[in-house]
């Protein structure tokens, strides 16, 4: 059966998918979309929005105004200071109505009201502090000019809790940014390292691999075939480790490690490594090098200069002197000659 409502109540069925909506969007922008579109219809209110402080800042970073005028947000920056509703909303962390704080007379004679509010006649206006984990991610209000339209407490009550659904929403979207902040400067320092990873993602039906785990597996024979049996791992292993002996294009032998760890969105993330004897070098040395010093110290010992092995292996200049730099430290050595009679 259909949900029964009361007259000039909201409808139950409307408001939790309203509520829902916001907790689910993926950004600002879409929070914005549904808030502005299913707000004024769930509390019955023409005027009203609201505002995203910027992570740990007093800063605005979006603010959201429907069914009022430029000029209207124009003149309440500048007495928003001195707004009593605004005060009392910070002061208490409560929400703050205007007849609940005066009389309808003492409000049209406020400064706030003669200086901006009188914009659109708003003589009914609530303020809502949006907050989420104890901390004050922004604001909810809302008005009405109609003298007769008056903010009942179930009206405060419903919007506190769409204010509660914005706090968790606008919190979420915000954590999801830091992560892909976090996320990309770990891809940023793993390039410039010169690390080898590739990355299994569920739904997709490629292998995505670095410009190092490209370079690493041109060298390797059949190299496909190892990386897909490399990955596939153990069943129900969230971290795991693996090697496979492999024949490299020069004719040579090595084996292949993987260092595997499943992500919580299912995506499995594998370091790659191979470990041979680079020609050359003597093996006893290697073993104090990682495998991506081995390789670049095997290519200084074939004769090869820093920007010829950044181009062979697909680094920048800098990461490779970093990398000789390294080498040099590790085997007590100070140039390449000596590294060569190593």
């Amino acid at each position: 059966m259909p949900a029964q409502t009361t007259p000039g109540l909201p409808d139950p069925v409307a408001t939790v998918r309203f509520a829902t909506a916001l907790a689910k969007a993926p950004s600002l922008a879409e929070l914005e979309r549904v808030f502005t579109t299913g707000f004024g219809r769930v509390v019955g209110v023409p005027m009203y929005g609201f505002y995203a402080l910027e992570p740990g800042q007093p800063r605005i970073e979006r603010n959201v105004a429907v069914n009022v005028s430029d000029v209207f947000v124009a003149r309440y920056d500048r007495v928003m200071e001195s707004d009593p509703l605004l005060e009392r909303s910070r002061s208490t962390g409560r929400t703050a109505y205007n007849l609940a704080m005066m009389s309808a007379a003492e409000w049209e004679e406020s400064a706030a009201y003669r200086l901006a509010y009188s914009t659109h006649r708003m003589r009914h206006v609530a303020e809502i502090p949006v907050t989420a984990g104890g901390q004050v991610l922004g604001a909810l209000h809302f008005a009405a000019s109609d003298p007769a339209r008056e903010f009942a407490p179930a009206d405060l009550r419903l919007a506190e809790a769409i204010g509660d659904a914005l706090g968790l929403a606008i919190a979420r979207i915000q954590a999801a940014r830091r992560g892909e902040a976090e996320r990309e400067r770990g891809r940023l320092a793993v390039e410039l390292a010169g690390i080898a990873v590739v990355v299994s993602q569920p739904g997709l039906p490629d292998l995505q691999l670095n410009d190092a785990a490209r370079a690493l597996l041109q060298g390797i024979l059949d190299s496909d075939e190892h990386v897909h049996r490399l990955v596939t791992g153990p069943a129900g292993a969230g971290r795991f480790s693996a090697g496979v002996a492999v024949e490299l294009a020069t004719g040579a032998g090595g084996t292949l490690h993987a260092h595997a760890e499943r992500m919580p969105d299912g995506a499995l993330v594998t370091v790659l490594e191979l470990r041979g004897e680079q020609p050359g070098l003597a093996a006893r040395f290697l073993r104090s090098l990682t495998p991506r010093e081995a390789e670049v110290a095997g290519l200084v010992v074939e004769g090869l200069t820093d920007r010829e092995i950044a181009r062979r292996l697909l680094l920048s200049p800098y990461t490779v002197t970093q990398h000789v730099k390294s080498v040099y430290r590790k085997l007590g050595v100070d140039s390449r000659v000596a590294l060569t009679a190593c």
